[in-house]
Formats: C-alpha cells, structure tokens, sequence
C-alpha cells in the first residue's frame, strides 16, 4: 500500500483520479445491467449507480436515468438515520424504497454498501432499480386506481439488507411472501448487490495506489469544481422572475379535473430559485410525487440548461434553492399514493424548462413527449401455467429546438429507457406486439419540426390478465415554441369484445384484457419550434412524402 499520508496530489494527478473515481461508477453500472435478470433493467436499463462520500453526498452518477439524478442522496440520507454511520461494518449493505424517507415509487429500491478500507469510513457505493413488481393490489404494483401507498406494494424502510455479510433472512422471506415473480426479483436484487461489490473492490483499488487522503481529496475536488463552475455560469444568466404553468389530464381517479403544476423561477446572482406555490393540492390518486423527486427533476432541468462541462455531484445543489409547499402535488402528504409519479416528474421538467426558456431562450427547445407511458399486464402464461408479470415504459418526439428537428421516438425528459426488443417480449411473455411504429404526423410543424410519437400495439395471448395503462397528454399537447405548432395529443384504445373495432380508454386505466384483445397505445409528439412558414421547402416536401407530417401537422 502506498503511504497513508502522501504529498498533495499535483492537479493533473488528481484530475486522473477524479476521472477515474467517475469511471468506476460506470463499471458498477455495467454490472449491473449486464447481471439483472428482468427485462426493465437488462434491456430497458431502467437503472442508475453512484458513488457517495463517507457522509453521503454524491460524488459521481452517470447520466443513465435522468429522474434517478441525485434521487439516491435522499434515500442514503433516510438510511444513515436510521443507522448512523459509525455504527456500520464491512459487508454492510443497506435497503429502502420507502417514498416518504427519500424513495421515489414502491418499484424503485436502493441498496447502499458503505466502504472500508482499513478501518476507516471511505465511501458508499448505491445502485437503483425498477423492480417489475413489489406486490400491491395489481400484478406490476401500478394500480391506477390506488389512492392509498399500501395499495402498491411493499414498503421498506431502511433496513440492513446484509450486516457483515450475512444475509438478513427474515427480511428475505418478507419480500418473498409478497412478490408476485421471486425468481426474478431476486435475480435483479442479486445483480445490485453484485454491482456494489464491483464498487467496493474498485475504490479498494484507488486507495490502495492513492491513499486514503488523496481519496477524499479528489471527491471533495470534483464537488467543489461542480459548484465553482455552476456558479459561475448561473451569474452569467439574465436576471429575472420567469413563470411557466401546465397541466396533467386527471389524478386516474376524477377522470374530469386537470391537475396542475406551476413554477415561478427567480434567477438570482449566485443561485436558481424555484417556487412551485400555485401547484395543486395532493390528489386522490397516485399522481403525487415524493418531495425528493422534485429536487431530482429540477437537478436535470438545471443540468439542461448549463453547460456540458458541468458535471452532475453534489456541487449542483449548492446553486439550486426550492420551495415546495406541504400539502400538494409535489410534497404530499403520508400515505398518498405515489406510483403514477413519474408522469407528474415529467410534467415538473416541461414546467421549469419552460420557465428556464425565458433565461436561456438558447438551449431550450419546445415541449417533448412529456409522458413516459408505462404498460403492464398480469396473469398465468399458458405455455408455462406460471404467473407473468410485463412491464415497460416509453415516451414519443422530442421538441425541436432552434438549431433543428426533434429525434422521433425516443426516451424523453427524465426517461432515458431504452425500448425492449419485440422479440425479447414475445419469447418471455404470452404477448404478440402487432403495430410497433412512429405515428405519422405525430411531431409539431414550424422550422424545426417536433420529433415523431409511437404506437404499440399489444394482443394478449393469455386467457385473461390485468391490464394496467400509465399515462398523459390526452387532453394538454406538448407545446411549440417561438411560434412552432404543438404536437399531437396521446391516444389510447382497447379492442375487445364490448368493441372490436376499438373504444377510447382513459390515459390512466386498470382492468381486465382477455385472449386476442389488444391495447393500442399511440404516444405524443414534440412541439414545432418557429413558424412553420420558415422551413426549408425541401424539408416541408421529404416530410410529407414521409408521412413525418400530415396536412395539419405544418
């Protein structure tokens, strides 16, 4: 080992470590993603991992998940008061997906492992999930009729998943009782843990070439470099107060009441202020989202609008300031339910990048998709006489911005999952994927046009199976910008037997779907930017001859 106590670190040299230090998170990632057993993490990557300090602030996370940015500081928190850290040993791994102590939804569970090295303290490694089901009352743990937390799935508190390397049992056989797929929840849980030992030997690694000190050196150096460079370009910003208000379709439970969000941005001389007074009440249904998620959100939104030199740690929260009334859509009250919370989080971005395009009209576009639409259905696969449980999540356009198209049919917003393969459903599930397209026309016209919405079709192949649909947009389309259109409005439809030839269904719906049924599910696109007027006649020409737009989509 190297000497405990070396000489200060030249700059180049810390500037490697601090390099390297977030080079191991994306080998935890990797890991992970490469030893997850579901198809939301192994194709979907619907995942993230981090490294902390030995008091829990994050020194680097990989851009994998944007709405998992900085959401793990407050569940590590939550864990750390429940067990301090001096009361913690090697081969400890701590477990929490609690939404009212840090967590985000019942699905997303976070495991930590504190790092020793010689006695000491030297950091954390943690890694998220989305978990395929947590129990609660519908097979996916999404119920869109829930009006209650417990009606979700299985709340963990924080809770020593392992103490010393031993296996707490009794918690094992807990989540075993409740879940509706073990094998694979399991499988996934064995792969986050396996991560976390990727984590601890690489950390080893650098300590035992570096030494501790210079450990903890170049982690308070990448904090401090985030903060100095943030505040440096916030000052650059024009100062002002900016305001920005949209809109949810219905909370899944009052299909008739729009529920609303609104931000006032307050650009001061070394910080970004946000205001969400004048955002809705909580409501009935589970369209809340955790505090901890609005800080999550406005951390991409922030993220978006600096530089690309700015790297995500703690140093950002150090330029961010937020005030969210108790009581409301963004800090509800125990035990509202929070499981549709990701559309709300999307609705966040659309509300503060609104509010930041009017600070820096220069690198913020039109509205994207503003839903990452999750589908999921439960049942007993015929071909096995196993219970299945499917999820997955997609998005539709991105906006344009003033220097081009939007991307068609991607991951937007906070979302950055990636598809699941056709293939890889239709081998593992009894589902038949009938219509997997961009929707035509879909994208808002102006100068630059808004990216292309999707439409997934899906025949159930089981019997019968629950039928649970995640998402917005239906009635409040994606927005253009400096004159741009807006894009076309979500849509959804089941074909069955009250209706083959199809029947509107809520942007937020649970049921039943039999054999042969289909749910068509057909996304947003993103807003125009600029008048549509403005663009090139040559474009105009290869869009409609494409189908990218329609007669009144330009």
């Amino acid at each position: 080992m190297k000497n405990d106590k070396p000489a200060k670190l030249e700059a180049f040299r810390l500037d490697i470590l601090s390099s390297a230090l977030t080079a191991l998170t994306e080998e935890i990632e990797i890991t992970l993603l490469r030893s997850a057993y579901s198809q939301v993490v192994k194709e979907a990557q619907d995942a993230s991992c981090a490294i902390f300090t030995a008091d829990g602030r994050i020194v680097a996370q990989p851009v994998v998940i944007p709405g998992h940015l900085g959401s793990m500081k407050y569940m590590l928190a939550a864990c750390l008061e429940s067990y301090p850290s001096q009361t913690l040993s090697p081969g400890d791994v701590l477990l929490t997906n609690d939404p009212y102590r840090g967590g985000s939804h019942l699905p997303d569970i976070a495991l930590f492992r504190p790092i020793f090295y010689g006695g000491q303290l030297i950091a954390f490694a943690g890694c998220i999930i989305h978990y395929t089901d947590v129990g609660g009352m519908v097979p996916g743990s999404n119920p869109q009729r829930a009006t209650e937390l417990y009606q979700e799935g299985l709340v963990i508190p924080p809770v020593k998943l392992q103490e010393a390397g031993k296996p707490n049992e009794t918690l094992l056989d807990l989540i075993r009782a409740n879940v509706r797929n073990p094998h694979m929840f399991f499988g996934d849980l064995n792969a986050q843990e396996a991560a976390l030992v990727t984590g601890e030997r690489r950390v080893h690694q650098l300590v035992e070439r570096f030494g501790p000190d210079n450990i903890r050196e170049a982690m308070q150096t990448l904090i401090d470099n985030t903060a100095r460079k943030a505040k440096a370009e916030v000052a650059a910003i024009r100062r002002g107060s900016y305001t920005f208000e949209d809109f949810m379709d219905h909370d899944g439970i009052d299909l008739a009441r729009p529920v609303g969000i609104r931000v006032r941005l307050d650009v001061l001389e070394d910080r970004l202020r946000f205001d969400f007074t004048g955002t809705d009440p909580q409501v009935k249904g589970p369209l809340n989202a955790p505090l901890s998620k609005t800080w999550t959100t406005v951390f991409y939104c922030v993220m978006c609008a600096l530089s690309d030199e700015i790297s995500f740690n703690d140093g950002l929260a150090s330029i961010i300031e937020i005030h969210v009334p108790e009581g409301t859509l963004l800090n509800p009250h125990h035990p509202a339910p929070v499981n549709a919370r990701s559309i709300t989080v999307n609705r966040v971005a659309d509300v503060v990048l609104g509010a930041l395009a009017f600070a820096v009209p220069d690198r913020i576009g039109a509205q994207a998709c503003g839903v990452p639409t999750g589908v999921s259905f439960g049942g007993v696969d015929p071909r096995t006489g196993r219970n299945f449980v499917f999820y997955e999540s997609y998005c539709g356009g991105m906006g344009a911005t003033r220097h081009g198209d939007g991307a068609d049919a991607i991951s937007t917003g906070t979302s950055n999952a990636m598809n699941i393969p056709v293939e890889a459903i239709e081998i593992d599930y009894p589902i038949r994927i009938r219509r997997y397209e961009m929707a035509p026309g879909s994208g808002g016209g102006g100068r630059y046009r808004g990216g292309l919405g999707i439409v997934r079709e899906y025949e159930m192949l089981a019997e019968s199976a629950s039928i649970n649909v995640r998402g917005d947009r239906a009635n409040f389309a994606p927005r253009g910008l400096q004159g741009g259109l807006a894009g076309a409005k979500s849509h959804y439809q089941l074909f069955d037997a009250e209706a083959p030839q199809g029947r509107d269904i809520p942007s937020k719906y649970s049921g039943q779907i039999k054999r042969h049924e289909r749910l068509r599910v057909t996304t947003p696109g993103g807003g125009g930017y600029g008048a549509p007027g403005e663009r090139d006649p040559v474009l105009r020409d290869s869009d409609l001859r494409n189908r990218k737009l329609t007669d009144g989509s330009h």
